[in-house]
């Protein structure tokens, strides 16, 4: 009994709290002048927001309105009253990702003449909090530059559409991460297996996508039939090598937007000063069989089997000044040669050079834009073919185990290391952004970290939710730098 009353008085003050909250609340005045709709905001490390707010009859219609930050390392607010997130405070624990950095400042706003003011409180993370299906579509957003790509897997492709809407809303060109590479299109000498591809192909097509076909020919990802290869007579290796080309091209004749004919022909460590014939990968079964002569006779064969596709050869690295300048003397060589044969012909034999761009936080933008003046004078397209950025250097994810270690164990990723990284993203897109009169793709290569080849070093723009990085920010950043 004695509990039902002392609950019954609960009841009772908790009535009368509420009527004199309500009563006291007649009697206050409202708030006048500038009146902020939000109290607080958090925000991802590059994002920006504006802040909105209303007017109260006193204030004036254009009360010229003065927008502060607190701490501008942390924040910063325009003029306008849009507050971006740069930064997480300088005690934050910026060396290790399992606590993520953050920051605070204060955004004010008053009106000129100091007699109205209001203050939120923002909060800057490192965490990615918006998820990539609630962000415009990149494609649209950079399609004055260039072409927005990605890979795709066969799950991504019902046999008429492809459904991963990741893709869809992001992206307009799509490369197969391994269905088209010579195992999988060729597991037997003049035995193919089309089915994944096609259907793949196929899915992308319907849904409004070019695709990129990857590759022709490479040293690895070889079905057993090529060891022999490298045993045989010239003459028959070219003829065998033909066969195979124009068999796969003609097959996906009219549905492939480009090709990469030959990827990863060039050795590390070249010089500048190096004969680009004396560069080549003697693992490579064609060249083994055939000799340099493979390079010229492979791009051919692929022209002559579909006159309308882009020839691309592809490698990585391609920021380091000798495998760039092998690259180029041996496109410039092979060029030539086909100018000298087929004098009539208005096109490049090879068309475009693919620069992969698997990067880490030691990679300076400078490297990247000296290697595209290099490449320029060719006259050939660019692609940034196969984009992605490790939050961390090379001898760090190596001593990890790099790319062949457990892809779901973090290789020591840092706050700092995630913030270079998206540093680096911005500096990489304005440059592409800066020389898009010759680049026409830009592909990542992959949509989120934890399905990344390099998924240790956590490379691309979304997080393993798909919400969005500060390196996704950092690249729309640079977007609006150019506008």
């Amino acid at each position: 009994m004695k509990k039902q009353i002392n609950h019954f008085f609960s009841i009772l003050l908790a009535i009368a709290a509420v009527f004199a909250i309500l009563s006291c609340s007649k009697d206050r005045p409202p708030r006048k002048g500038v009146i902020l709709e939000q109290r607080s905001l958090i925000l991802t490390i590059g994002a920006s927001e504006k802040l909105n707010y209303t007017l109260t009859p006193e204030a004036l219609p254009d009360p010229g309105l003065i927008w502060t930050s607190s701490n501008e390392n942390v924040a910063t607010v325009s003029s306008e009253g849009i507050v971006t997130a740069v930064n997480y405070n300088a005690d934050g624990p910026a060396q290790f990702l399992a606590t993520i950095a953050a920051g605070t400042a204060e955004i004010t706003v008053q009106t000129a003449d100091e007699k109205y003011k209001d203050t939120i409180t923002v909060t800057t993370t490192m965490q990615a909090l918006v998820d990539i299906l609630d962000l415009p579509p990149m494609k649209d957003q950079f399609n004055s530059y260039f072409m927005m790509g990605n890979i795709f897997v066969p799950n991504d492709a019902s046999p008429s559409e492809i459904v991963n809407q990741r893709l869809i809303r992001h992206y307009n060109i799509l490369t197969p991460e391994n269905a088209m590479k010579p195992d999988a299109l060729a597991p037997g000498r003049s035995t193919y297996n089309f089915n994944t591809a096609d259907r793949m192909v196929n899915a992308a097509l319907a849904s409004g996508f070019k695709v990129h076909g990857h590759t022709l020919l490479w040293h690895q990802q070889n079905g057993a039939w090529k060891d022999r290869v490298a045993r045989m007579e010239k003459d028959e290796a070219l003829v065998v090598m033909k066969r195979y080309i124009t068999d796969i091209v003609t097959h996906f004749n009219g549905r492939i937007y480009s090709w990469d004919v030959l990827n990863e022909i060039i050795t590390d460590g070249a010089s500048p000063g190096h004969n680009w014939e004396l560069s080549l990968r003697k693992e490579n079964p064609w060249f083994a069989a055939i000799g340099p002569d493979f390079i010229y006779e492979g791009f051919l064969a692929a022209r002559l089997a579909d006159p309308s596709v882009i020839l691309y050869y592809n490698d990585y690295n391609t920021d380091q000044n000798g495998k760039a300048t092998m690259i180029r003397n041996m496109v410039q060589d092979v060029n030539a040669r086909y100018r000298r044969e087929y004098p009539n012909e208005t096109r490049l034999l090879i068309e475009g050079i693919g620069m992969q761009e698997h990067h880490n936080t030691g990679v300076a933008v400078a490297s990247i834009r000296r290697t595209i003046d290099l490449f320029r004078p060719l006259g050939v397209r660019l692609s940034v073919a196969e984009l992605d950025i490790i939050g961390q250097s090379w001898s760090d994810f190596r001593a990890n185990g790099g790319a062949g270690a457990n892809r779901h164990d973090r290789a020591n990723v840092t706050n700092n290391g995630l913030r270079e990284q998206a540093r680096l993203y911005g500096e990489y897109f304005k440059l592409y952004m800066d020389n898009a009169d010759i680049i026409e793709r830009v592909s990542l290569w992959g949509v989120v970290d934890n399905q990344s080849w390099r998924s240790r070093g956590l490379p691309l723009l979304f997080d393993p939710e798909g919400k969005a990085k500060p390196a996704y920010y950092s690249i729309i950043s640079a977007l609006e730098s150019v506008q």
